[in-house]
């Protein structure tokens, strides 16, 4: 519930009409979706302007609206406030929301393994708290100020997963988010476009700090060479590291996998198992025992936690396909990304072939085309059978990988369809098969199509 008054405190809009009385039970920025005595917000986006749908949501039982630009309501009820930029306005509503609230907040970011991370921490903390956390991948300037608007007093503690492509972007977040807990996963080649270069992608993603005091914690990966070093440096943050090469509070050892389907590995002894082969997993998994450590989860409850954890659709799922394997990466790629997704092909048991179906990457910048050659080279040594690519930067990579290894079956295409035709031609019952791009370049598709064609059933 918010009032009149305090929409404009934390917004410092200007109210241009209506009365100060007015109160809201919630907000909405989706005029479909808005319900009668809710606040309406009129963000802009790139299809869709919400000034355009005022009439409709006014019809809705809405009396409250806020708005950047000049907008001609007759209806004397309707109270209109106005600020300089709705989406701003939007998340300095959350901010506001947020501190009515003395719970934890952690906030994690990182380069890869966000959603998956956000998500185990979630899972086991879900053993001892009411869990509040963003879902999928709403990490944006929109998504997480309207997670933090769904805080009730029921939540215990708040799971925030922050995303970037731009420089500020962190900082605004945390600035809504007002995190006690930062949480890293690992630095390198992400969002390079407008990042420039990885020490610009570690500049960025340290601002997750720059609203926490000197009493909260920072929780990261201390074998990110970038990440390890801030842990040498004087911080005035407590750091609680983990790690499965270098020194760390909480380090994986004795790391197994089994029928290349599933692995354990022990932290002081005690073991953890997996339902993945991916050993870059065993990094997300570290994340979230030293989040149930330190709010003081029991070592049982997490271990069953990260043993019952289900992966997220399209982030290294591993499904059955016949009496092969589908690995489903589909949802993003980057180079951290793809190293690790090469990892999980090259580590699952399989009687047939392997195969890798790979789109291109996307926001790399002037980097791009030394990246995708680089990414060829890990892929001819990976031990992959077959290679297919979609796009133009990615059949930089075949041409790399195929220099390197003669024996691997290569095959360049310029669309999805194309890709679904060549790997219905290379696959065969038994075998392995990876699929790692991005939503822009709809390589789930390639995936539902697998999952659908008869010869994965079989």
């Amino acid at each position: 519930m918010f009032t009149i008054a305090e929409i404009i405190k934390a917004t410092k809009g200007q109210l241009v009409q209506g009365s100060l009385k007015a109160k809201v039970k919630a907000v909405c920025i989706d005029s479909r979706m808005v319900k009668k005595g809710e606040l309406f917000i009129a963000i802009k986006g790139d299809v869709f302007d919400g000034h355009d749908f005022l009439d409709g949501v006014i019809a809705k039982g809405v009396h409250v609206i806020v708005v950047h630009k000049d907008v001609d309501i007759k209806n004397d009820a309707v109270s209109i406030i106005r600020v300089e930029d709705t989406v701003r306005a939007l998340g300095d509503i959350a901010r506001f929301h947020r501190l009515r609230f003395k719970i934890p907040v952690i906030a994690l970011t990182g380069s890869a393994g966000k959603t998956t991370t956000k998500e185990m921490i979630a899972a086991v903390l879900a053993r001892k708290f009411k869990v509040l956390k963003n879902e999928g991948t709403q990490n944006n300037h929109i998504g997480v100020p309207l997670t933090l608007l769904k805080l009730k007093t029921l939540h215990q503690i708040v799971v925030l997963e922050c995303g970037t492509n731009q420089p500020g972007d962190i900082v605004w977040l945390a600035d809504v988010a007002r995190p006690t807990v930062a949480v890293y996963t690992n630095i390198g080649e992400s969002h390079l476009e407008k990042l420039k270069t990885v020490a610009g992608v570690f500049k960025e993603k340290w601002n997750l700090t720059s609203f926490m005091k000197s009493k909260d914690t920072v929780i990261m990966n201390a074998d990110d060479h970038l990440l390890f070093r801030q842990t040498n440096q004087k911080n005035p943050f407590k750091i609680i590291s983990y790690a499965k090469n270098n020194k760390a509070d909480y380090k994986a050892s004795n790391i197994h996998i089994h029928s290349g389907r599933y692995l354990d590995f022990q932290i002081s002894g005690k073991s953890i198992q997996l339902n993945s082969c991916g050993v870059n997993n065993i990094y997300n998994a570290l994340a979230a025992i030293a989040c149930g450590m330190f709010f003081k989860v029991s070592f049982k409850n997490i271990a069953a936690a990260l043993k019952a954890f289900e992966f997220p659709q399209g982030r290294g799922q591993i499904l059955r396909l016949g009496k092969g394997w589908l690995i489903n990466d589909s949802y993003n790629a980057n180079p951290v990304s793809m190293r690790s997704a090469l990892q999980t092909l090259s580590a699952i048991e399989t009687t047939g072939q392997r195969i890798f179906v790979v789109a291109d990457m996307l926001e790399l910048g002037s980097q791009s085309r030394g990246l995708h050659q680089v990414m060829g080279i890990s892929i001819a040594a990976a031990g992959v059978d077959v290679l297919i690519t979609v796009g133009v930067l990615a059949k930089l990579t075949a041409v790399k990988a195929k220099q390197l290894n003669k024996k691997m079956q290569v095959f360049t295409c310029a669309d999805v369809e194309s890709a679904q035709k060549y790997l219905s031609r290379a696959f065969r019952n038994g075998d392995a098969v990876l699929i790692k791009g991005s939503r822009r370049m709809r390589m789930e598709q390639v995936a539902e199509f697998l999952l659908a064609s008869p010869k994965g059933s079989g």
